[in-house]
């Protein structure tokens, strides 16, 4: 478990530390300003879908549990949702109109670590069904 855990918290950090130097390098290249910090937007999506998949490997360790991961993981998506909408209100919802540069700075940070959160969450709930 330790070291599924470990895999899970490298993996993470290198797509942190990765995405956010090509991402920024970007940006900065083309000298486009964001009215938010990339670099905070890869942080929260980082730490909350490490935390997710941490919280999932040890609850499929539930017997009880574990039947109901799916929905739990649909539950955790709309909770990661709501709060990064709380983290973030203000260049979401206060700028005067995000430029589709920004809107896609937004998304790419939270689809890359989506991408990474739903492979790691299937790989958990595939061990955990398989037959024995």
């Amino acid at each position: 478990m330790i070291r599924q855990i470990f895999i899970f918290m490298l993996a993470f950090g290198l797509l942190f530390f990765l995405g956010e130097y090509i991402h920024n390098y970007y940006i900065e290249s083309h000298e486009i300003v964001l009215g938010f910090s990339l670099r905070g937007m890869y942080a929260f999506h980082a730490f909350f879908s490490l935390q997710i998949c941490i919280v999932f490997a040890l609850l499929a360790t539930n017997e009880k549990i574990s039947p109901q991961l799916g929905f739990i993981y649909l539950a955790s998506f709309v909770l990661k949702i709501i709060v990064f909408c709380a983290i973030f209100y203000n260049p979401i919802f206060t700028a005067e109109k995000l430029s589709k540069i920004q809107q896609v700075s937004m998304v790419i940070p939270m689809a890359l670590f989506l991408i990474l959160e739903a492979y790691i969450i299937v790989k958990i709930l595939n061990k955990k069904h398989s037959p024995k």
